[in-house]
C-alpha cells in the first residue's frame, strides 16, 4: 500500500481550500445524503410491519357502500337491510363485537353513551373476515342515528375495548 507523499497531501488541501464555502457545504450535504439515504431505506424496509389492524364496514343490502336507506315508512318499508363486515388484518385471532345503538339525540362523543339495541359477537382468525346480514326495524317516526361501534377484546384487561371505529347512518322514519 502506497501512502500519499507530503507534496500530494499539501496539493489536496490547497485544492480544498480553493473551493468556496458554498461548494464545501454542498459537497458535505451530498456526501451525508449518500451515506444516510440507503441506511434509512434499509431500516424502513426491514423494520416496517404490515398493516396490523381490524377493518370494519357497514354495507347496503347489495354489499356495497352506496345505497343506504335514508327514508323509511312505517308499515311499508321500515326495515333497513344491511351487512356488517369485520376483517382481521392482525397476526393473531381476535374476539370482537359490534354494538348497534339507535338514538334520535345528537351525538357528541364516541362511544355513544347509550345502551346497545343489538350486539353481534364474533371470533375472527388472523387474515379472515366475518360478515353478517342484519335487519334494523324502526317502529316510530323521527330522525334517527344508527350507530355501529366496533369493540375488540383485550386479553390483558379481560374486557372489550372501543376500537375508535364506528359507522353512523342517518335515517328518517315517517308514518305510512
Amino acid at each position: 500500500m502506497k501512502f500519499p507523499s507530503k507534496k500530494d497531501v499539501k496539493r489536496y488541501f490547497s485544492q480544498v481550500a480553493k473551493l468556496s464555502d458554498r461548494n464545501v457545504y454542498a459537497v458535505s450535504i451530498m456526501l451525508a445524503l449518500a451515506v444516510v439515504t440507503p441506511l434509512l431505506i434499509y431500516s424502513y424496509i426491514s423494520v416496517r410491519k404490515p398493516d396490523e389492524s381490524i377493518s370494519f364496514s357497514v354495507l347496503d343490502q347489495w354489499k356495497k357502500a352506496e345505497k343506504y336507506p335514508k327514508l323509511l315508512v312505517i308499515g311499508q318499508n321500515n326495515t333497513c337491510h344491511l351487512w356488517l363486515l369485520v376483517e382481521n388484518g392482525m397476526e393473531k385471532n381476535v374476539s370482537c363485537k359490534v354494538l348497534l345503538k339507535i338514538t334520535s339525540t345528537p351525538i357528541s362523543t364516541f362511544p355513544v353513551l347509550t345502551e346497545a339495541n343489538e350486539s353481534y359477537e364474533m371470533r375472527i382468525d388472523s387474515g379472515k373476515r366475518w360478515e353478517k346480514p342484519i335487519n334494523v326495524t324502526i317502529e316510530k317516526p323521527g330522525d334517527f342515528h344508527l350507530i355501529f361501534e366496533l369493540w375488540v377484546y383485550d386479553e390483558e384487561t379481560g374486557e372489550f375495548e372501543f376500537s375508535n371505529k364506528c359507522v353512523v347512518l342517518n335515517v328518517e322514519v315517517m308514518e305510512g
